[in-house]
């Protein structure tokens, strides 16, 4: 959950007078609930009520710290996303229009904060529906975030939405009352003390001493009544003329302006009319910069009316010397057009815009679109010129949507030949963008009719994109390479061409190339004096760092562009791309969990009318790491979301991608079979993924050499699935030798998840070649990163493998042990047939729980030989082996003792024993070098209670011995000896098992006395 300290707010200044008891009511309303309204008339004091009370039960704990966001001005879900995001010092980047509402959803849903938005009577009540309506309803007792509404007019009676929503959620609302007498007394009082003077005197000092002046003054007064425009109307029209010049450029200006820049458009008086202007609540002061309240805005613009052009043209000259001293300074730069449009000069204003590519990169989206919209307003015959220009704008910043709803409105118009083409270019762009390539290919065709003379680059350029789209990608890059002598001496269609073929690697996951032609692309967009960096640059550049396991440098250009910046050339990428990518960047670096966590949401945010290539990218990401943490039920649905994108006419590039994710999925569930041929079918065609080719070679039953990759992480991905191959295949050294190599370069690339496969493959192979201290060192480390990052899959491997040494060194408990760590860690998706046959076989309860339908544990359980029949238990010492019928025991026994039919076996030789001397020679073989003392015999092979030495020794002195003679028989030294202890072993040098039936982990039988025979 995000908290912080550097929410916007400040103090609430002087304290409350006469509001006490209706400080308590707010205050247990914002305790109680997660949205509260407080409304009022203007000037009654909600401002300063809301801030008091949410400073004073912040610090008091009660409720999460403070944030304040005015929306004065604000027109829709967009301005309140961004007054949101300034609010909570979270940054403000594009986002597409249709995820504007669940952005701002995801904002207050993942921040602690008491947000306070006030003016909400500016904000359309449409939008403020929309954006509460989608607000996540808190989780338990309390809500993340806390929302106090303040408006003159109740937020919920005038809009059917609204009204429903809070009738639904329980929105409480709080009307704040008028000062009684008392109050009103009371704060005239501390005005005096504040001003040095009584109001008296302040009616004296204004008149004069004029007594028809205070007259006038008083009956003013009476007048207003409690209607507080009355007053602010009487107000500014009693302000002198330099006061109201001053108050014309703040009102322009929508922005704060330095104390210098004031006297610049209004002379030397501006400072006593500020003052004056303070004194009547007009201007807001920090610093040396002073603005309108954002409250104020509305009020005053519709009691001054509109601005004088004398206003517009000072402001112009302002802004522009400010440009010229700062040419990325957004704010001079929004003014400067604002100010040129009002003149009449629309195309002047446009000209600027497109001049100024940093300030223009570095403005608000919606303060651009602003601008623009006013640009257009003013100058009908710039109109279709601004529109396009805001078009190319929204599709830099990925809001496909806003761009086609821009270039819509340009339908019904009669455009001039090169205007209808632009507008059906950046159609065609904007639906390839969206993932509908049927519908851009109209567009080109009407582009195609009004194509003017020497513009063709451009209509090729989008073919070219369709084309790659379809999946043709040697065709596209045939067009786009043939381009390049026509486009070398154009930035900006050759930084087009350059992104589109880094574009088209990409898709095909050569990503070192991908990379290269996404660099060619920035350094070309760098020679352009009219445009900033197509956000689809870093995009390419950010995934091809990744596929080259680059993941620092990914991580590095990943928070470059998703900071606002103010950079000559770069946009920044939008919020909901920056974070996906940084899901992106969390799978790369094998934070599968993390990963997921932050990409689903995100993912399901996306509108299908979202770029359906990102979303079919996405779902890539998220399907790679549900494999990688066994949520197989999950994997499968991104993967079929995938698949339906792909399926839409135009987008064939995308299937082999969804293949090739298919057949992997088939891998992990143990469906190896249809995972080879999905994997075949996806590099049938002209789709060349070296990566892709990798796990079809790697999934081939067929004794194929290897294929040939280029860049260093599509080498050592090949060595990791050599390495798994050569383990289904029974080739150890090899397999040992190429995860060491994949091992050392995963290391280094920080990439996790990769490293611990590496590992577990290196494991295996250890332990297979009988190599146990290295296989254990190797298994170690890829249970800590699986442990540590929830690597299900590769968790219950490595216990499998550990259960393989284990048993192979003798230790049948640590064996079952590990079996039944992996059988209780296993969810329902990974408990297979084959984990619970060896948990079976090694005698562990499982009970009445049903294996599932998936077999992805099954092959390694069969090489490992964890699952094969086991009817015999070989015990030599403490240490015990399970074989089949026929199966040889590990190693060469001198003695074999067969309880089942009461035979002592040697190499040459068989001897039947009476059951006690069998039982003795059982204890002398099952103690190993411990050996057992006399009394312990007899308590386990005759049954005693109590042991004698005058009693009993001489019994079990007589067995001893006869054992020994039967032995002879079958081994020509003694068996067994007595040592310095006193205690009987088997003799240094004498290998004696043990041989007893084995029914699936039954406890031995109990000690039984034996006759003595």
């Amino acid at each position: 959950m995000h908290r912080s300290d550097a929410f916007v707010w400040s103090s609430a200044g002087h304290e409350l007078i006469g509001r006490d008891r209706v400080a308590e009511q707010l205050a247990h309303l914002i305790r109680a609930h997660a949205v509260v309204a407080v409304v009022g008339p203007l000037g009654i004091g909600k401002t300063a009520l809301v801030r008091r009370v949410a400073e004073r039960e912040a610090a008091a704990g009660r409720v999460p710290p403070p944030a304040y966001a005015s929306l004065a001005g604000v027109d829709g879900a967009r301005g309140i996303l961004e007054r949101t995001g300034r609010a909570l010092a979270r940054g403000y980047p594009p986002v597409e229009s249709s995820r504007l509402v669940p952005a701002l959803c995801a904002l207050l849903s993942s921040t602690a904060c008491t947000l306070v938005w006030d003016d909400a009577q500016d904000v359309p009540l449409e939008a403020l529906a929309a954006t509460l309506a989608a607000a996540p309803p808190p989780h338990g007792p309390e809500p993340p975030c806390r929302i106090v509404i303040v408006a003159r007019d109740p937020v919920a009676s005038s809009q059917a939405a609204l009204g429903a929503w809070a009738e639904r959620r329980g929105i409480a609302s709080l009307q704040v009352p008028p000062l009684d007498a008392a109050a009103c007394r009371q704060l005239i009082k501390a005005l005096a003390h504040r001003r040095q003077r009584s109001l008296q005197d302040e009616a004296i000092l204004a008149s004069g001493g004029n007594p028809l002046a205070l007259q006038l003054a008083v009956a003013a007064a009476s007048a207003s009544g409690s209607d507080p425009m009355v007053g602010l109307g009487h107000a500014i029209d009693a302000l002198p003329p330099e006061a109201r010049a001053v108050l014309f450029v703040l009102l322009a200006a929508e922005t704060w302006l330095r104390d210098a820049e004031l006297r610049a458009v209004c002379g030397s008086g501006p400072a006593g009319a500020l003052l004056l202007l303070a004194r009547h609540a007009l201007v807001a002061r920090d610093g040396d910069r002073v603005s309108l309240p954002p409250q104020m805005i509305g009020p005053v613009r519709s009691l001054l009316g509109p601005l004088q052009p004398a206003t517009w043209e000072a402001l112009e000259v302002l802004a522009r010397r400010a440009l010229a001293g700062a040419p990325d300074d957004p704010e001079a730069l929004l003014l400067a057009c604002r100010a040129l449009a009002q003149r009449g000069r629309a195309q002047e204003a446009l000209t600027l815009l497109r001049g100024h590519v940093a300030a223009r990169a570095a403005a608000s989206p919606a303060a651009v679109e602003r601008t623009v919209g006013d640009i257009a307003r003013c100058n009908t015959a710039a109109a279709a010129d601004a529109l396009l220009a805001l078009a190319r704008e929204q599709l830099r910043w990925g809001d496909f949507e806003a761009a086609r709803r821009t270039l819509n409105s340009l339908a019904a118009l009669e455009l001039a030949a090169p205007l209808a083409y632009r507008r059906c270019i950046l159609s065609a762009e904007a639906l390839v963008r969206a993932g509908e390539p049927a519908s851009a290919t109209q567009e080109l065709e009407r582009a195609r009719l009004v194509t003017p003379a020497g513009a063709e680059i451009a209509l090729e350029e989008g073919l070219a994109d369709l084309a790659i789209l379809r999946g043709d990608l040697h065709g596209a890059r045939r067009t786009l390479l043939g381009l390049a002598r026509r486009t070398r001496s154009i930035p900006c269609l050759e930084g087009r061409r350059a992104v589109s073929l880094g574009f088209s690697y990409l898709l095909e996951e050569r990503h070192d190339r991908a990379l290269a032609w996404a660099r060619k692309a920035r350094q070309a967009y760098r020679l352009r004096g009219d445009a900033a960096v197509d956000i689809l640059v870093p995009i390419v550049e950010i995934a091809a760092l990744m596929g080259l396991d680059q993941i620092d440098r990914a991580t590095e250009v990943a928070a470059r562009e998703t900071t606002v910046r103010m950079s000559r050339d770069d946009r920044g990428l939008g919020q909901g791309t920056a974070i996906l990518f940084q899901g992106g960047v969390l799978y790369r670096r094998g934070r599968l969990e993390d990963a997921m966590r932050i990409g689903e949401p995100a993912f399901r945010a996306l509108d299908r009318r979202a770029d359906q290539i990102l979303r079919a990218r996405v779902a890539h990401y998220l399907a790679r790491s549900a494999i990688g943490l066994g949520q197989f039920e999950r994997a499968e649905e991104f993967i079929r979301i995938a698949a339906g994108i792909a399926a839409e006419p135009g987008l064939g590039v995308l299937r082999p991608m969804g293949e090739m994710d298919f057949a992997l999925f088939c891998e992990a569930r143990g469906e190896r079979k249809e995972a080879a041929d999905r994997s075949r079918q996806a590099v049938s065609g002209a789709w060349r993924s070296p990566l892709a080719q990798v796990d079809a070679w790697a999934l081939d039953d067929r004794d194929l050499p290897p294929p040939r990759v280029g860049f260093g992480a599509a080498k050592a991905y090949a060595a990791l699935r050599s390495a798994e191959r050569a383990l289904e295949r029974g080739n150890l050294a090899q397999a040992d030798a190429a995860a060491e190599c994949a091992e050392g370069w995963y290391r280094r690339a920080g990439a996790l998840y990769e490293l611990a496969r590496a590992q577990l493959a290196r494991g295996e192979a250890r332990a297979r070649l009988d190599q146990p201290g290295e296989s254990g060192s190797a298994i170690a480390g890829c249970v800590s990163l699986a442990e540590k990052n929830g690597y299900l899959p590769l968790l219950l491997c490595a216990h499998l493998v550990r259960a393989f040494l284990a048993e192979r060194a003798g230790d049948l408990e640590g064996c079952a042990a590990e079996l039944e760590s992996a059988w209780k860690r296993a969810t329902g998706e990974l408990r297979d047939e084959a984990l619970l046959r060896a948990c079976s076989r090694a005698g562990i309860p499982i009970g009445a729980i049903a294996a599932g339908a998936a077999h992805p544990l099954a092959s390694r359980i069969v090489r490992l030989g964890l699952d094969r029949p086991a009817r015999f238990v070989i015990q030599e010492g403490e240490r015990k082996w399970l074989l089949d019928e026929g199966e040889e025991p590990p190693g060469r026994f001198d003695l074999t003792i067969a309880l089942d039919s009461g035979r002592v076996r040697s190499a040459h030789a068989e001897l039947p024993l009476p059951p006690q001397r069998l039982q003795i020679l059982e204890q002398l073989a099952c103690t190993g070098t411990t050996g057992i003392s006399l009394e312990d015999l007899h308590f386990r092979v005759w049954g005693g209670t109590e042991y004698h030495p005058l009693r009993h020794r001489n019994a079990v002195y007589v067995a001893l011995t006869r054992l020994r003679e039967s032995l002879g028989a079958v081994l020509a030294r003694d068996a067994f000896v007595e040592g310095p202890d006193g205690r009987y072993r088997i003799a240094p040098g004498v290998r004696v098992a043990v041989r007893r039936s084995w029914a699936g982990g039954q406890p031995d039988p109990e000690p039984r006395p034996a006759p003595a025979k």
